[in-house]
């Protein structure tokens, strides 16, 4: 079992590389970007996971929060992902793609 999995990631590598040999640099990065954002899922999900397991409001789980998402936020691919997203944010504002938003009576967001 352990052989196959170990073939199967070379398969895949093999399969990137080759990928990669066929673009043009520009979009080279692009890819090693959204790998990166991919990584950088992993990280998020782990957080969530994470998170949700402190949703008492006392003061310590916020302070134990707001430790957890700064030492996040100092990661190199953190500062990268954020700054893709605020991009594409800012494309979908611009194409009338976003939808205005309100918070509710119980402190939810929801559609404006």
């Amino acid at each position: 079992m352990e052989m196959q999995t170990a073939f199967q990631s070379s398969v895949y590598e093999q399969t990137v590389i080759n990928i990669i040999r066929k673009l043009p640099s520009e979009r080279i990065l692009q890819l090693i970007d959204f790998a990166r954002f991919l990584e950088f899922q992993i990280v998020q999900k782990s957080s969530d996971d994470w998170l949700d397991k402190q949703e008492t409001e006392t003061k310590e789980g916020i302070r134990a929060s707001e430790e957890k998402w700064d030492k996040l936020f100092v990661k190199p691919e953190a500062k990268h992902v954020m700054r893709e997203m605020a991009h594409e944010a800012l494309e979908d504002y611009r194409a009338g793609r976003t939808t205005d938003i309100a918070i509710t009576k119980d402190g939810r967001l929801a559609p404006a």
